[in-house]
């Protein structure tokens, strides 16, 4: 009795913190810190003093320490610390070189969960330096190599606009060329994202134009004074410099003034100031300031208070200085907020909660009791579960898309206002299905029709959709023998420019993705093949899509290990996309795995899930189901043969915390295809919920200790509770 009252506490108490969410939330993830900038080996050499011109000397260390660093990276990094356990996503996009070190900072990046796949590679380039002198006093001096990190290719900003996509600030700084800064800046500043600009970096002057859309211009004392060339040694000298920022056109401008503390004034002249926090003695001061303005960027996209946000600021400034290096000094989220002395974490949102912007502090708020109870539920009960920040989500988090093409399907089922049978029309048909926020389209075939990017966003626009992906579908005229692994180079040269022309569609759609199904690349008998020739012939193109595609769109391969164009595939299975995505060695570059392909090769999806997540790979699902009995993808509704393995690989889904969007991809012929897709999103969203009590419930302790009866009994448990009337998140019946 005892415990079957725990197993309903756990059960009330998840079901409170959902209804402390808005329903029109449900469909938003939470928004991330994005940042734009440079990232580079820095070479650290321990010095008594500085160098007089002309002169050489000895360094205090016998051996030089190797870090990440560059202002970008270290931003990234600390947004990623500071930020962890709350949901929120650090998101890097900036430029890998070509030498042994780009491998080494790309697996530290990841190693820290900064998402990495919005970056790109310059092949001609070595990695970005930072050789920094550091004194005995803690007091570095740094020369700034920029290798790969001056690569980036001019944009218009109308091509990063996708950036802006889940985006909540954006972080930029000056070691990187200013054209980069002034695009972001400018795609920001359409969409409504505010714009933090450190000063630091590359010594050159600030356009007034750059200035009117940054909202927080982030100098620190010498830099203030560099830039308007006024003096800043007293307040009254920083004020009267921080006005004349703001006389040409900065809004808000965020002033470090190292032991003074930080002073901001915001666009209406109001003035903030927070005196420095100390964590201890002054060790090195690399990086404080990367800490600092990304403490502020965190705070401030969680929607606390201005002057929380500069305690926080301060607070990881003030632990960054008393540790050596750069991004090893970049504080966590814990010693940061007890250092700023917050009571609670009650600014940040719950992992998944899917509040977004200056709401998140409120909601938040409201969540954490019936987390607490949920928590304290289960330690009553049995095996405690974890702490609130361990749990998965309660609310299912994604974005829905849906297979165009099956709008096809009885056509005696569309209304009046649905169109013709044509793209136009199925985008239409699809306004109509409850849940789905999303459109894939195909390309070329999808997007000849809508002939431009302008008329396709006109057209989404206009019913109340965005755009998910772009999906490569190769026509079979030209490319039946072959897309990238064809014999004949001039086709793969055709199949590369048509896939960058698909990178160009997704960007100026604003979908972060191009997925690609290699349909025609593989064989159908014994001795046909080069199959090592067309392993290298493949790898060569993914890399060179890879490098062509503007920043911030990520290319997957969405394999497939058998299909009626050609019976085996080149790359047949998850392990093979994953040793090619190693292959490749492009941080853009993943894989999007379907369900139903997953099935026709024998594979358990939710340990394939596991697998490409843990690479920190997984960049697109496909759901559907299938009853394989024919050796075909019958794509079937989702969860209606594989009720558990669906089960299982939501559960997955949300360990490895996949953060895209979920993909349709059924073949309803007899049913309605609206209908259809909205069963769909309340099958996973019913799904995910009980996912989610399952781990409140401690199924995954059974599973580290490889107990089927153990798991079974949980799933017999919880479905007994649910039964006394527990409900998924959509509302639906628990799955």
């Amino acid at each position: 009795m005892t415990a079957r009252l725990a197993q309903l506490s756990v059960l009330l108490a998840l079901l409170l913190a959902m209804s402390s969410h808005v329903h029109a939330s449900q469909q938003q993830q939470l928004l991330s810190i994005l940042t734009v900038g440079s990232l580079n080996v820095d070479i650290i050499v321990s010095v008594d003093r500085l160098p007089e011109r002309g002169e050489t000397i000895t360094a205090r260390s016998p051996a030089t320490t190797t870090a990440l660093g560059g202002k970008g990276a270290n931003q990234a990094v600390a947004a990623a610390r500071l930020a962890a356990g709350t949901g929120r996503i650090s998101r890097f996009v900036g430029r890998f070189g070509a030498d042994g070190y780009a491998a080494w900072l790309e697996r530290e990046l990841v190693s820290e969960g900064v998402d990495v796949s919005g970056c790109g590679r310059a092949p001609d380039l070595p990695s970005g330096q930072g050789l920094v002198l550091l004194e005995a006093d803690g007091h570095a001096t740094s020369i700034v190599v920029g290798g790969s990190n001056t690569a980036f290719a001019q944009e218009k900003p109308a091509v990063l606009a996708h950036l802006m996509q889940g985006t909540g600030v954006v972080l930029l700084q000056r070691e990187v060329p200013e054209h980069v800064n002034e695009a972001v800046a400018a795609a920001a500043a359409a969409a409504g994202v505010p714009v933090m600009l450190d000063v630091g970096g590359e010594d050159r002057p600030i356009s007034n134009a750059l200035l009117k859309k940054v909202d927080y211009l982030c100098p620190n004392e010498s830099e203030l004074a560099r830039i308007t060339g006024m003096p800043a040694d007293d307040e009254a000298q920083v004020l009267a410099a921080v006005a004349a920022l703001q006389a040409r056109g900065a809004r808000g401008v965020l002033a470090t003034l190292g032991a003074r503390g930080a002073l901001l004034m915001g666009a209406d002249g109001a003035v903030l100031r927070q005196p420095p926090l100390s964590a201890g003695p002054l060790v090195d001061t690399t990086a404080a300031g990367d800490a600092f303005r990304a403490a502020f960027a965190v705070a401030l996209v969680e929607g606390r208070p201005l002057q929380e946000c500069l305690r926080f600021a301060a607070a990881a400034g003030g632990i960054a200085v008393t540790r050596l290096g750069a991004a090893p000094s970049l504080p966590r989220r814990a010693e940061a907020t007890a250092l700023a002395g917050f009571s609670s974490d009650a600014g940040a949102a719950p992992a998944g909660s899917c509040c977004a912007g200056r709401t998140c502090g409120a909601a938040a708020a409201s969540a954490q009791p019936a987390a607490a109870a949920a928590t304290s539920g289960a330690a009553a009960g049995g095996p405690a579960a974890g702490t609130p920040a361990e749990l998965p989500p309660v609310e299912c988090p994604y974005r829905f898309a849906s297979r165009l093409n099956s709008m096809r399907a009885r056509r005696d089922l569309a209304g009046r206002g649905d169109g013709g049978d044509d793209v136009a029309g199925w985008v239409k048909r699809q306004s109509r299905i409850q849940g789905l926020s999303l459109v894939d389209f195909n390309h070329p075939q999808h997007t000849a029709t809508l002939k431009t990017p302008k008329k396709a966003r006109a057209l989404l626009e206009g019913a109340g959709l965005a755009a998910g992906a772009i999906c490569m579908r190769f026509p079979e005229d030209t490319f039946g023998a072959g897309a990238f692994t064809n014999p004949d180079p001039s086709v793969r040269k055709q199949a590369l420019a048509l896939a960058v022309d698909g990178c160009r569609w997704a960007a100026q759609l604003g979908a972060r993705d191009l997925i690609v199904w290699p349909q025609f690349d593989g064989y159908d008998y014994h001795f046909q093949a080069d199959y090592q020739a067309a392993w290298q012939r493949a790898a060569e193109s993914y890399r060179a899509l890879a490098d062509a595609c503007p920043p911030g769109v990520r290319v997957s391969i969405e394999w497939k290990g058998t299909d009626e164009a050609s019976r085996w595939a080149i790359v047949p299975n998850t392990a093979a996309a994953l040793l090619l995505v190693r292959e490749v060695d492009r941080p853009n570059f993943g894989v999007t795995l379907d369900y139903g392909h997953l099935l026709m090769a024998g594979e358990n999806p939710a340990q394939s899930v596991a697998m490409a997540g843990a690479a920190g790979k997984l960049f697109g699902v496909q759901l559907n189901d299938a009853h394989v009995r024919l050796g075909a993808e019958d794509g079937l509704a989702f969860g209606s043969v594989h009720a558990t393995g669906a089960l299982e690989l939501v559960a997955w889904l949300q360990k490895v915390r996949f953060d895209g969007h979920i993909y349709w991809d059924t073949f309803p012929r007899q049913e309605d295809p609206v209908r259809e897709a909205e069963y769909n999103i309340r099958r996973f969203r019913a799904l995910w919920s009980r996912a989610a009590r399952l781990a409140a419930a401690g199924i995954d302790a059974a599973a580290q200790r490889h107990d089927a009866l153990a798991a079974l009994e949980v799933l017999e448990r919880e479905e007994g509770t649910a039964g006394a009337g527990g409900v998924g998140s959509s509302g639906a019946p628990a799955a």
